[in-house]
């Protein structure tokens, strides 16, 4: 993604250092997630002038300002980075569900949540700060989960091992000279859109769950918004890495926000070769100062879940890989 490799990032508490301050490296809090229980906010960049803003409220509201990137933890020591204090969050089996509130960020933002294999990564990367992910951003691998990369016309998920860069892919969305996803339109997801207005705050689940063996048989996202009678959905499990993927889940893997910017987000919210894509150009001076997560909670999957109302997906052109992008500073 294009920002630079190690993106700084300041976190403050809510009426803490304004934004931009260093506010002496302070770690942002703490709060807790029903279901899973205490949860610090890691920063990048740790002593960066000019870093974006995160801040954070003891009720669990995560705003993320423009390229900003932070880690959920068991603890937070400012200044210092160790593999050890990032969250081993145990998904597999389970619901990670939280509210995203993606006003104003359009054409060329995106706001991501995704998981990562940090906790296990003991080598401190190019970032200095053990992140890792699928396209080796910071030099190091590992196995990525992208619940969400979205904006307020487009929003993919995807499954990614340590080696694949490019992943299977739901959603809708893209591309640059191929098509992206098309599980729903841009009638039923966008600003005004029938089943979710992405002027207001809308629900995610993300479901991780097991075949009779208990490995990772799919991830399931379901989007849905108050007062909204349409889920939309999409299921990724034909996937040759779910072992790997499953095996990661169950060793705990790290939740991170991020939110960034570029005029050549078209491979997320593009037309695609169909032409049933979002935007016809990116405008990342139109982007939103911040993007904002909160409502977690992880809940175990129940045993005969309630299928959601799925609207009819718009007929696909030719599918295509999507391209690859050089190595920046956000993942994947």
């Amino acid at each position: 993604r294009p920002v630079a490799p190690c993106v700084g990032v300041v976190l403050a508490t809510a009426g803490g250092a304004p934004q931009g301050a260093q506010a002496e490296d302070a770690c942002p809090g703490d709060f807790h997630v029903p279901g899973h229980g205490h949860v610090s906010i890691v920063p990048t960049g740790w002593g960066l002038p000019d870093a974006a803003l995160v801040e954070v409220t003891g009720s669990g509201r995560v705003t993320t300002g423009l390229d900003a990137r932070a880690y959920f933890a068991s603890t937070c020591t400012k200044g210092v980075y160790s593999n050890e204090q990032y969250l081993a969050m145990k998904l597999l089996g389970k619901e990670f569900r939280y509210t995203s509130d993606l006003s104003g960020a359009g054409c060329g933002c995106n706001a991501a949540l995704y998981l990562t294999s940090m906790r296990q990564n003991p080598r401190p990367s190019t970032c200095r700060d053990y992140y890792c992910d699928a396209n080796n951003i910071c030099g190091e691998s590992c196995a990525e989960i992208d619940i969400q990369e979205a904006n307020q016309r487009a929003w993919h998920s995807t499954l990614h091992t340590g080696t694949d860069r490019f992943g299977v892919m739901g959603g809708y969305g893209g591309g640059d000279g191929f098509n992206g996803a098309r599980d729903w339109g841009a009638a039923d997801y966008g600003p005004g859109g029938s089943c979710i207005d992405t002027f207001k705050p809308f629900d995610v689940v993300a479901r991780f769950q097991t075949a009779a063996e208990g490995t990772l048989d799919a991830m399931v996202v379901q989007l849905s918004q108050p007062g909204r009678s349409c889920t939309l959905s999409t299921t990724l499990g034909s996937y040759a890495g779910m072992s790997e993927l499953s095996a990661a889940l169950e060793a705990g893997m790290t939740p991170i926000v991020s939110y960034w910017s570029s005029n050549k987000m078209l491979w997320l919210d593009g037309r695609g070769s169909d032409q049933q894509g979002p935007c016809v150009a990116d405008n990342k001076a139109a982007c939103a100062a911040a993007v904002s997560f909160y409502n977690f909670s992880v809940v175990p999957v129940s045993a005969t879940p309630t299928p959601p109302v799925i609207v009819p997906a718009p007929s696909p052109g030719p599918s295509q890989l999507r391209p690859i992008r050089a190595p920046t500073g956000q993942p994947v």
